[in-house]
């Protein structure tokens, strides 16, 4: 079996993150919203076979974050261009540790299942202060302390952890190459 991946898809990353500020009262503390939206994906991946945004996702010093929207919000990657991210959730200042959301509200890319799970995410998590859910995402299975680095936390592993049986892995990874080669085949179309 090769390793499940999922083509990042910004703007429902954009879209979900949107949605979690929205409900918090338009700021949200950014590593409770990284926090947030990596429990929305990993339970879209458990329930739906696959996740919102589609980033890859990495163990970190506070826990299990989405790689490409950490780089996106963090203060470390200041350099990188702007992206559709920054159109709409602009890169907080230096000491400001909250993000808010600035465009008009978009939902489109997101399915009604992806939107009543986001909530439910939101409704399940409410009032939780980023330390807190750093320490529930510290408890999950597949996060292992990567001590002062990064390390990749592959989507095998999130499912094995939930106890997903080796063949519904399997039909997770065919799913996942067969619309990889879909998006490459419509690539070369455009």
């Amino acid at each position: 079996m090769r390793p499940i991946k999922f083509k990042f898809n910004e703007r429902k990353a954009v879209q979900a993150a949107a949605r979690l500020i929205e409900q918090n009262g338009g700021e949200m503390n950014y590593l409770a919203l990284m926090k947030l939206l990596y429990l929305a994906d990993r339970e879209a991946l458990l329930r739906f076979g696959r996740p919102i945004t589609g980033d890859r996702v990495v163990a970190m010093k506070h826990g299990p974050v989405l790689s490409r929207i950490y780089d996106r919000v963090s203060q470390k990657k200041q350099e990188a261009p702007e992206s559709e991210w920054h159109k709409f959730i602009p890169r907080p200042n230096a000491y400001v540790f909250t993000v808010k959301f600035g465009g008009v509200r978009d939902i489109g890319e997101l399915s009604e299942a992806e939107l009543a799970l986001i909530d439910e995410i939101y409704a399940r998590f409410r009032g939780w202060d980023e330390w807190r859910l750093v320490d529930y995402t510290h408890k999950l299975p597949e996060w292992r302390d990567p001590k002062s680095t990064s390390v990749t936390i592959p989507f095998e592993d999130i499912l094995r952890g939930a106890d997903v049986s080796e063949d519904e892995i399997e039909a997770v990874a065919e799913n996942a190459a067969a619309d990889s080669y879909m998006d490459s085949v419509l690539e070369k179309v455009r």
